[in-house]
């Protein structure tokens, strides 16, 4: 599962305190499903979870990555005061994916939801600047000023981006170990997007 929050460029801290609250509100939760997928794995899913996650370390980890989900969204709203569309967005995949997953006890949703998620905010991304209704600017443009063609060309690479963050999410899941595509949602994926806007 990528357990955070796809990033499209964050704007700058208003009053001091917008990027941490963004940091803290999206590590939260991926630290939280990173440590009880290891934990469960290690020890075994608790009796407690196993009518909710059965026996798949994964599943358990996703049942407590949802109230931790919802911790970081309220602390997030708590502190801002604000719902960012792509926030929102994001929040509510989460919930219908992960809760198919313990539903039916089927941990593709969990693999496939970023897969989705990438795949829709980059057709998004890459629509808008072919349609001249660029989405970053719009989303953006009260708290950063920059000449169109920036915008222009910074929505384009980032719809670039989010569709091939969607094929390695693809590649990993379905040729490598579990282990492994829990590993490289947690934390490569956080690192790709952190690269990226940083250079941007």
């Amino acid at each position: 599962m990528s357990t955070q929050e796809p990033k499209p460029a964050p704007a700058p801290a208003s009053k001091g305190g917008a990027s941490w609250v963004r940091l803290v509100s999206d590590l939260g939760p991926a630290v939280v499903f990173f440590l009880s997928y290891q934990q469960a794995e290690k020890h075994g899913v608790p009796e407690f979870a196993r009518a909710l996650s059965g026996d798949q370390a994964v599943l358990f980890a996703t049942l407590l990555f949802i109230p931790a989900a919802i911790a970081g969204f309220a602390f997030s709203y708590w502190k801002e005061r604000t719902i960012s569309p792509m926030g929102l967005f994001t929040f509510v995949m989460i919930g219908v994916f992960s809760g198919l997953a313990l539903w039916l006890k089927n941990d593709i949703f969990i693999k496939m939801r970023p897969t989705l998620v990438y795949s829709l905010i980059g057709l998004i991304l890459l629509g808008s600047v072919l349609f001249k209704r660029n989405v970053l600017k719009t989303l953006f443009s009260g708290a950063l000023h920059m000449p169109e063609p920036i915008w222009h060309g910074l929505a384009q690479r980032a719809g670039l981006m989010y569709i091939a963050l969607a094929i390695i999410n693809e590649a990993v899941w379905r040729t490598q170990p579990l282990a492994t595509w829990v590993t490289y949602n947690t934390w490569g994926d956080m690192a790709i997007n952190m690269i990226f806007w940083i250079v941007n």
